[in-house]
């Protein structure tokens, strides 16, 4: 890549990092009370502003705000993205990958239920260009064959049609989710692989890996806690190739005796200078702090244009989850206190 244009990618990446929520822009959103009221407060903030410009408060339910929020944390990366000119492009378009798998996802639930979702529309004219598929047609697409048809060509179609069920009710949505999730982290292993070598290889391999062990360890107690699946139920969920962990060390999580000593185990782990010192329960707490302090070190302290990129992904995504966590709150009637504690940001 050239000086100038990692220079450009790292400048890009500080710019919108800047423009996060701060501390005090999510104690504002803790006192309102109800959707419209958050809708008002984030087209104040210049993060928001554009995606939520012509949107009426009043007329907004959560779902509608979500996809909104979605839109905008895309349309900030197609930014970047479509300014990439150089050898390690690909890299670059991994998240347009995750995003194409999730639309994907998106039609497969609307083929399961019916109904076509509102989570595909408005997508920025950079994605439309670019995708591997007929956004258009994916969107209308209400049986398996009308989607298959649409994903011939592409990286999806073997897997899609590997789980085709003529009833909808057959469909084995979570199966074919996890294959979809499976080819994505391989996709990422190998473009790391092929794209980088020495240190910046290794720091890229455990920005990635960190983030797939820690959600494999949140699944972990959530499947055990919550559902009480067994053993090979937990093991069909998580992504087990190209990761520091072993599959005993997998099955030895799984079948720890008291499921709730796992965050003791994240304490003792390669995870724990990343740990909150807080104690807090929410498992999902302490594996996003985890996960923002890991990347927030290396937006601050990196100079490599790939890593500052993930770094950056990975914390825009962690501000989404705030901002999920606190309209469902808010839908929910949940406690404001219990609200903060999930929330995930660093105090200046």
């Amino acid at each position: 890549m050239s000086h100038y244009a990692g220079n450009a990618i790292i400048a890009k990446c500080k710019s919108l990092y800047g423009n996060r929520l701060k501390p005090d822009n999510y104690e504002d959103l803790l006192r309102l009370n109800t959707v419209p009221e958050i809708v008002t407060y984030l087209q104040k903030q210049d993060k928001y502003s554009n995606t939520l410009k012509d949107i009426y408060p009043e007329n907004m339910h959560r779902g509608q705000l979500e996809d909104l929020i979605k839109k905008s944390y895309f349309g900030n990366l197609a930014k970047m993205v479509k300014f990439v000119s150089t050898k390690d492009k690909k890299f670059y378009e991994l998240d347009m990958i995750r995003r194409e798998i999730e639309i994907v996802l998106s039609s497969l639930r609307a083929v399961i239920s019916g109904s076509i979702e509102s989570s595909i529309r408005d997508l920025p004219l950079f994605f439309i260009q670019h995708a591997s598929f007929d956004i258009g047609k994916i969107s209308k697409s209400l049986t398996m064959s009308s989607l298959l048809k649409v994903l011939t060509g592409t990286r999806y179609y073997d897997i899609v049609e590997r789980y085709y069920a003529e009833n909808p009710a057959d469909i084995r949505y979570s199966d074919l989710e996890q294959a979809l999730l499976n080819q994505y982290h391989d996709i990422v292993i190998e473009r790391i692989n092929h794209y980088y070598k020495g240190k910046n290889q290794r720091n890229l391999m455990n920005i990635y890996q960190s983030k797939v062990e820690i959600d494999n360890i949140v699944k972990i107690y959530r499947l055990r806690k919550f559902y009480g699946a067994s053993e090979t139920e937990i093991m069909k969920t998580l992504i087990t190739r190209n990761i520091r962990m072993s599959k005993q060390k997998l099955e030895d999580l799984i079948n720890i005796e008291n499921i709730d000593d796992i965050l003791g185990v994240l304490s003792k782990s390669q995870f724990s200078e990343f740990r909150d010192m807080d104690d807090y329960v929410f498992i999902e707490y302490q594996t996003g702090k985890i996960k923002y302090n890991l990347s927030k070190r290396f937006m601050y302290f990196s100079t490599v244009p790939p890593i500052v990129y993930s770094a950056f992904l990975f914390l825009n995504e962690i501000e989404r989850g705030n901002i999920f966590n606190i309209i469902e709150g808010v839908r929910y009637d949940i406690d404001k206190e219990d609200i903060k504690r999930m929330l995930i940001y660093w105090e200046d």
